[in-house]
């Protein structure tokens, strides 16, 4: 991720390990690496028109309240057979989501929910490929 850094404008500072290990624990899913990378990079980056929920930093609590797990008790993703964490929005409703595997796991992969049809579709390989193809557009 240190190699992607510079593709993302947003220049909030990353979080501790410890703030990601609490908002796995309240989730009950553990982040992939990539994504744990990220966060200690930047918190709540903008990638092209996607926000990503922040993660909730004990050092800035009030820049950070809009946190994951909040927005995840606020979405309702139960119509779909897997367990989807929803990572960002793009302020339309749409969402950006992991599936949870087994071991409470969640993949790699990064769904796209299309809140109007309520569908969920991969989209993306990984977070990497995700900042690439969409900092080249």
């Amino acid at each position: 991720m240190h190699e992607l850094r510079e593709r993302i404008p947003t220049r909030k500072p990353g979080v501790s390990l410890s703030d990601i290990a609490y908002t796995e624990t309240k989730l009950q899913a553990l982040f992939p690496a990539q994504y744990k990378e990220l966060v200690q990079l930047v918190n709540q980056a903008e990638i092209d028109e996607w926000i990503l929920y922040p993660i909730k930093d004990n050092q800035r609590l009030a820049k950070t309240s809009d946190d994951i797990i909040r927005n995840n008790e606020l979405i309702d993703l139960s119509d779909f057979p897997e367990r989807y964490i929803a990572i960002a929005e793009d302020g339309t409703g749409d969402l950006l989501c992991y599936a949870v595997g087994e071991q409470n796991q969640m993949s790699e992969t990064i769904y796209y929910y299309d809140h109007e049809s309520n569908e969920m579709e991969p989209i993306y390989e990984n977070l990497a490929s995700m900042i690439v193809e969409l900092s080249e557009e």
